[in-house]
């Protein structure tokens, strides 16, 4: 089993060394969000995909430039739908590109893989809230287009600050669910990247984030949020059909 992850930066799921389209582990400077996809797996399998080294990394510039190819093939040309909207596209095309990226690494390695596709939901708070839905559906729809069945979104609301401002916050984990409502835009006067960098008093570089998800600092057993909830299932899911069992607890 493999891991394919593709993020928005350094301090989501990482990049990879030499601004690389593509990377395995040991050029991959990955970041925060894989160890809590890490994390979740150690729950259900009992080890450590980071430790296992059998995970890469797409940039989201080569899912774009995918996306663009698949655009121009009128073999592969999809037409929006009800689970796809014009506003979603972006969504939709990513998940179609990384679901071929992961298809051609399966035919390399000999195993099967998991795409986990990291994007942050919402820019601003009149971007529509509604929208975090139809992103999450077209993101489905996009790795189905592509018969795909191993395919995770990955998309915080309002973005991934927010998941980690549930854990290290005054209060920790309690009441996070009135974080999705906040703007995502990080010129807003309360926005989420300033309480962030408040809250961990500026240290907010990739290594940084890491090492608080790999600490324990933010766990994440304890967030109760829609968007990270409706991510893991998806991935319990994932493990599951592919043969995964949870552990057992002592």
């Amino acid at each position: 089993m493999y891991f394919m992850f593709s993020g928005e930066g350094p301090t989501d799921m990482g990049v990879c060394q030499g601004n690389a389209d593509q990377c395995h582990s040991d050029s991959f400077d990955y970041g925060p969000m894989v160890v809590v996809v890490d994390q979740i797996v150690e729950r259900r399998w009992a080890y450590s995909l980071v430790e296992s080294l059998a995970f890469g990394c797409v940039s989201k510039s080569c899912l774009v430039a995918k996306a663009v190819v698949l655009k121009q093939d009128k073999r592969r040309v999809r037409l929006p739908g009800a689970r796809r909207p014009k506003e979603t596209s972006d969504f939709y095309q990513n998940a179609r590109s990384l679901a071929l990226c992961a298809r051609e690494c399966e035919q390399a390695r000999g195993c099967e893989v998991i795409a986990v596709l990291f994007r942050d939901s919402d820019g601003t708070a009149s971007a529509g809230r509604g929208l975090w839905r139809d992103k999450w559906n077209s993101m489905m729809a996009g790795f189905e287009a592509e018969e795909f069945e191993r395919g995770v979104p990955m998309i915080p609301k309002p973005k991934s600050e927010a998941w980690l401002i549930c854990a290290l916050k005054e209060h920790p984990y309690a009441g996070c669910e009135a974080l999705e409502e906040r703007s995502g835009n990080d010129n807003s006067p309360n926005s989420l990247k300033a309480e962030l960098s408040n809250l961990c008093e500026g240290e907010t570089d990739r290594e940084t984030l890491r090492e608080m998800v790999r600490q324990r600092r933010v766990d994440v057993d304890r967030i109760n949020m829609p968007s990270f909830s409706a991510f893991r299932e998806r991935l319990e899911q994932v493990l599951q059909a592919i043969g995964g069992r949870p552990r057992t607890e002592h």
